[in-house]
C-alpha cells in the first residue's frame, strides 16, 4: 500500500491482482452479465487507483476495493432501469448497457465535495460506528456479515448502526438543512384527540394519539403506553394536577436552563415502530435529541411547539397499513374507539380520589405517617 499510494504501478497491480476474483464474482452475482461484470470491475479499479489515498485502514483494501465495484454495478443497474423508460427504448431504439455520457465537471466537483464531507463525518466516528458504517452503508455488506466480521452480534451491530446515524447527523447537519430546504418538507400536524379502547380480560386497553394534518386530511394514529396517553389527555383538558407530572417537570427544567423546544419531528418508521426528534433552542445553540413520539408529543402539546411528520413516515405508514390486515382494522377502529380526552381525564381523577380516600383512614389510624400517604398519592 505504501509503494501504491507513492506511485509504484506494479504494487498496485498486485494489490488488485490479490483481490480481483472477488471483486469480479460480486459483479457478476450484481450485473448477472459476464462483459458487463468486467467491464465494472475495469471502472472499481480505476476509481480505488485515483482514490487510494482516501483509504485509511491499509488492511481493508479488498472490502473497500469490493464496496466501489458494488456501488458502480448498482449505479449502471439504476441507469439502465431509466434508460429502459426511455422514449427511445418505447420507439424501439436500442437500450445502452452502461452510460453512454459520464457527470459533468460541475456534478463531479459537487460530488468530490460531499464525498470529501461524509469521509471526515465517518473518520470522526468511535471505532466500532465506524466500522459498523462502513461496512454496511459503504461496503454493502449486510448486519450479519458485518457482525460476523467484527465478532459481535447483530443487535450489537444495529445498536452501532443507530448510534453512527445520530453521529454523522450532528456533524452533516448544515448539508442535511440545505437538501432538506430543497426537497420535500415535514408536514406540520396537531393532536386532535387521545381514544381509548377498554381492554377485556384477555385483551388490555389500547390507547392511540391520533394526529392530524394542518390544513390537510391526512392522518396519523400512533399507538402509545396509558401513562403517556393520560398525561396527553390532562394536558388537552387543562386538568390541575396536585403536583406537577413528569412532563411538567420537564418543560420547567427547561425553561429554568433558558431552553426551548422549538420543534417535534415524527422523523421515521422500522418495523412498526415510529421515531421522532426534539428540536431544542438553549444559550449554546440549536441541538436535537432522539425521543419516542409519546414523549416528544406531550412536551410539544405541553409547551406549544410545532408538531410535523416527515412526509415519508406517512407514506410508509399508509404502505405499511395497506400491507397489514390487522394494522389497517386497528387504523379503522380508531374512531369507534369509546373513551376519548375526557373520559380518560375523568377516570382518572376516579382513580386518584380512590387512593386518596384509601390513603386517608390509614393515615388518621396511625398505620401511615402523614408524609408517607401524601407521597404515594
Amino acid at each position: 500500500m505504501a509503494a501504491a499510494r507513492q506511485g509504484d504501478r506494479a504494487a498496485f497491480a498486485e494489490l488488485v491482482e490479490r483481490h480481483r476474483p472477488v471483486l469480479a464474482a460480486l459483479c457478476q452475482r450484481a450485473l448477472g452479465d459476464p462483459e458487463l461484470a468486467e467491464d465494472a470491475v475495469q471502472e472499481a479499479v480505476l476509481l480505488a487507483m485515483t482514490g487510494l489515498d482516501r483509504l485509511r485502514q491499509v488492511d481493508r483494501f479488498g472490502s473497500w476495493l469490493a464496496g466501489i465495484g458494488l456501488n458502480v454495478c448498482r449505479r449502471w443497474l439504476r441507469q439502465r432501469s431509466r434508460e429502459s423508460w426511455s422514449w427511445e427504448a418505447v420507439q424501439g431504439g436500442r437500450v445502452a448497457d452502461r452510460p453512454a455520457a459520464g457527470p459533468g465537471p460541475e456534478e463531479l466537483a459537487e460530488s468530490a465535495e460531499l464525498a470529501a464531507r461524509i469521509r471526515r463525518a465517518v473518520a470522526g466516528l468511535p471505532a466500532g460506528q465506524r466500522t459498523a458504517v462502513t461496512l454496511y452503508y459503504l461496503a454493502g455488506l449486510s448486519q450479519a456479515e458485518v457482525a460476523a466480521y467484527a465478532g459481535t452480534s447483530v443487535a450489537a451491530v444495529k445498536t452501532r448502526l443507530h448510534k453512527g446515524r445520530a453521529g454523522l447527523r450532528e456533524q452533516l447537519r448544515p448539508w442535511w438543512k440545505e437538501e432538506r430546504m430543497s426537497g420535500a418538507q415535514a408536514v406540520e400536524m396537531r393532536v386532535a384527540d387521545v381514544r381509548r379502547a377498554p381492554g377485556g380480560e384477555e385483551a388490555p386497553a389500547r390507547h392511540v394519539i391520533l394526529l392530524e394534518e394542518v390544513g390537510g386530511s391526512r392522518r396519523l394514529p400512533i399507538w402509545v403506553g396509558m401513562f403517556e396517553a393520560t398525561a396527553l389527555a390532562i394536558t388537552m383538558t387543562g386538568a390541575d394536577l396536585p403536583r406537577p407530572g413528569t412532563y411538567r417537570f420537564a418543560a420547567s427544567l427547561l425553561e429554568v436552563a433558558r431552553g426551548r423546544l422549538a420543534e417535534v419531528c415524527v422523523n421515521r418508521l422500522a418495523e412498526g415502530t415510529f421515531y421522532a426528534e426534539a428540536v431544542l433552542d438553549g444559550p449554546e445553540g440549536q441541538g436535537r435529541v432522539d425521543a419516542r413520539p409519546s414523549d416528544a408529543l406531550n412536551l410539544a402539546l405541553l409547551v406549544g411547539a410545532p408538531i410535523r411528520v416527515e412526509a415519508a413516515v406517512l407514506d410508509a405508514a399508509e404502505a405499511e397499513g395497506s400491507g397489514n390486515p390487522r394494522l389497517r382494522e386497528m387504523a379503522g377502529e380508531v374512531d369507534a374507539y369509546p373513551d376519548g380526552a375526557g373520559e380518560i381525564v375523568a377516570e382518572a381523577r376516579a382513580e386518584w380520589a380512590r387512593a386518596m380516600a384509601a390513603f386517608e383512614p390509614a393515615c388518621v389510624s396511625g398505620q401511615a405517617s402523614p408524609g408517607q400517604g401524601a407521597g404515594a398519592a
